[in-house]
């Protein structure tokens, strides 16, 4: 890495020094060129471009080219030394670490001689000379990038092609749809088993799962002739109207969203989701049945309680204005206003309502889960469209382990979040309308996604996924290539499959087939090592009898009696071997006060260098549960070697896959480089540790040290010795 002294940073003292350019322009190369994606072109590039190192005041920083395509801003620099092929972080395919995707950015500061500093705004252009360009992007990084010495022509065209390509006017002007032009299909109706939802057999495998028989598929708004917001198919009580009926009754919803099923709890009430009505009219009666349908849909034959999320939940401009202030207390790079901002953090932190806006959707969730174990649940707002996909996937999550899986967490946000329609382009604010004074980003899928977060911290086994799969599943909502979150109903969707210019259809790829992003290595850190020990039927024994040997021990009891009465036991209970509730019909109760909220830190402060623990935080802990796994797998396959007493059995015998990042090294060699050369931190593995010299590397904690001290081997196919 090329460090820049404090002439960077003084132009006036060394503008008339030529040997000071002369020296800068020998750091650059012009026949470099970025990678690109199919349908992928270059629109601008600039020379001689400064990228600052954050947190070192811009005095630090590579030297290289900054292009603009129409699907990314990236840098490029011809000093090889910078790229640290070592320490690679989570490594995307789509996107090396110096590209930022337009839809990324959420924000663009352009700060002038003199220092001033101003927020450039959509369908505007600049005129005036651009000393350092700061990009803030949705992942909650900030890019600086100076313009000491780029030629004069070369800031203005750049500057100005950011704005217009970052913030375009309408969605066929998003990268997407020079990309899709490229592509084939994917499949039938599900990518990597993960049901899209497009068809009625999804729906009705959904309703079986739930042993729901009182509800069935319709298809009243095939062609979206009802409401463009909702799918063509979806959920409603059986035997309920005509369709003529149906359609008068529809008239009563904002947006003609007819109320629809989303989750039917063991107990036969179910939950359902509803706009607001409008004012009483003469077909209020329509209304009245379609409410009492839903009544008699609970085999209780209860009232259904009615929760107004307008009044429980915080209003949108709270969250609006929450996240506004959590940005200002993440978004900064310089080690001084760090410094200065530590003072006060916790003050600064509470004072921005963000803990306080997950506590409520929680509290929220919880209470509906509640009711649902009584009565059948009706939640509603304006347009069913916002609180409603996200306290409906809270309270299934709550009360159904399936989706605390990573195939059916996929499935809930496909069917409550995409399906239903949640406007992800409008609210994500991927494309600018100008007619609408509003274009406010609102993150009420992060709200969610924290949500999620919170309660793996309170139950850190009751889910398959870890966090750096929610941190992943963030990052992708704005890569802008994935239709899963690109559109804002599947009306919008369907419409843009089909391009009429060229009599074409074209299809995009969905953000749960993560073969397209990701390696199986990189994949293996979506998964949760003490969940692996929870569920894996091996293991889980395992640690079953070791535990009744403990007990055996101390009451002298014989150890195949207790395990076999305490088996008994625990087959008529609720409990598992740590003493929770066994995982079928398992309700999760989290405490819901503000103060049992965290910080999300992998995922708001991950690029703030400072606030990183240098071998350690939650990483540190994650890798050693994977290490206690594989341990326990390797010891049961010995044993298993053991009990069959001789060597070529051994070897002819499968090991369990955990599919946890060691276990990757069973099929790929390339993993056993890549955890020697990995350097740990708390922002592990998405913020890379900087490139160390000799001395500095013995703070840091290479991830194979992690297996000093372990039976596992490097080569499993010694596991017979």
């Amino acid at each position: 890495m090329k460090t820049f002294k404090s002439y960077v940073d003084n132009p006036d003292e060394d503008e008339n020094d030529e040997e000071i350019k002369k020296r800068a322009s020998s750091f650059f190369q012009n026949d470099l060129n970025p990678h690109l994606l199919p349908g992928e072109k270059t629109v601008t590039e600039a020379d001689s471009v400064l990228c600052f190192v954050p947190f070192t005041e811009k005095k630090q920083g590579i030297s290289g080219k900054l292009f603009i395509t129409n699907f990314k801003l990236t840098f490029l620099t011809g000093d090889r030394s910078s790229y640290d092929q070592q320490n690679r972080r989570q490594r995307n395919k789509l996107i090396d670490d110096g590209d930022i995707p337009l839809t990324n950015i959420e924000s663009i500061y352009q700060v002038v001689s003199g220092g001033k500093r101003k927020k450039l705004l959509p369908n505007t252009t600049v005129s005036t000379l651009t000393k350092y360009l700061e990009i803030h992007c949705k992942d909650f990084r900030t890019h600086v990038f100076g313009f000491k010495f780029t030629p004069k022509d070369q800031i203005k065209k750049i500057t100005n092609a950011v704005i217009h390509y970052a913030f375009p006017s309408k969605s066929w002007l998003l990268y997407a749809y020079e990309y899709a032009k490229n592509l084939q299909p994917t499949g039938n109706g599900t990518v990597s088993n993960t049901p899209l939802y497009s068809n009625a057999d999804d729906w009705e495998r959904e309703l079986n799962r739930c042993g729901c028989t009182k509800w069935n598929v319709c298809d009243v708004n095939r062609g979206y002739c009802v409401s463009q917001s909702m799918p063509e198919r979806f959920v409603l009580p059986m035997n309920l109207m005509s369709y003529d009926e149906l359609m008068k009754a529809a008239s009563q919803f904002n947006e003609n969203r007819l109320p629809a099923w989303c989750y039917t709890h063991t107990n036969g009430a179910s939950l359902v989701r509803m706009a607001e009505m409008y004012a009483e009219s003469e077909l209020a009666d329509y209304v009245g049945n379609l409410k009492t349908a839903i009544q008699l849909a609970d085999v209780n034959k209860g009232y259904p309680v009615e929760m107004d999320l307008t009044k429980l939940c915080p209003s949108l401009k709270d969250v609006q204005a929450s996240y506004e202030r959590l940005k200002e207390l993440i978004f900064i790079d310089s080690g001084k206003d760090f410094a200065v901002q530590d003072i006060s953090w916790f003050s600064s932190l509470e004072g921005t309502k963000w803990l306080t806006c997950v506590s409520q959707c929680l509290k929220v969730a919880c209470d509906a889960a509640k009711h649902l174990e009584n009565h059948t649940v009706i939640i509603k707002e304006p347009d069913s469209r916002h609180y409603c996909c996200l306290i409906s996937s809270l309270v299934q999550i709550l009360l159904d382990r399936h989706f605390r899986t990573r195939l059916g967490f996929q499935s809930l946000i496909q069917r409550e979040w995409v399906a239903m329609g949640y406007p992800f382009q409008r609210e994500g604010c991927l494309v600018q309308d100008s007619s609408k004074s509003n274009t406010e980003y609102i993150p009420l899928f992060l709200l969610f996604l924290d949500c999620v977060w919170q309660l793996t911290q309170q139950y850190p086994s009751g889910f398959a996924f870890s966090e750096t799969y929610l941190v992943t599943l963030w990052d992708s909502v704005h890569m802008g290539i994935f239709e899963t979150f690109l559109f804002d109903c599947c009306h919008q969707r369907s419409r843009y499959h089909i391009d009429a210019r060229w009599q074409q259809r074209l299809f995009l790829p969905s953000t749960w087939d993560w073969n397209v992003q990701f390696s199986d290595d990189d994949q293996s850190f979506f998964n949760n090592p003490l969940y692996v020990m929870k569920t894996n039927p091996d293991v889980n024994e395992a640690l079953n009898k070791a535990k009744y040997l403990q007990s055996s021990l101390r009451s002298k009891i014989p150890t195949q009696e207790l395990y076999s009465y305490e088996l008994q036991n625990l087959e008529g209970s609720n409990l598992c071997i740590d003493g929770t509730k066994s995982l079928k019909g398992y309700r999760l109760t989290p405490l819901t006060g503000a103060a049992c909220m965290k910080l999300w830190t992998q995922c708001y402060l991950r690029w703030q260098t400072p606030a990183q623990i240098i071998g350690g935080g939650n990483p540190s802990q994650y890798l050693q549960q994977c290490v206690m796994v594989e341990e326990i797998l390797c010891l049961l396959h010995k044993i298993e070697a053991l009990k069959k007493n001789s060597a070529k059995s051994a070897n002819s015998l499968a090991r369990t896959r955990s599919d946890l990042v060691f276990s990757m090294a069973l099929d790929t060699p390339r993993t056993t480089e890549l955890l020697a050369n990995t350097y740990l931190s708390s922002s592990f593995p998405f913020s890379s540790v900087q490139r160390l010299s000799r001395e500095e590397k013995s703070v840091f904690t290479p991830i194979s040290l992690f297996l000093e001290h372990s039976t596992i081997d490097y080569d499993y196919s010694n596991d017979d010795d």
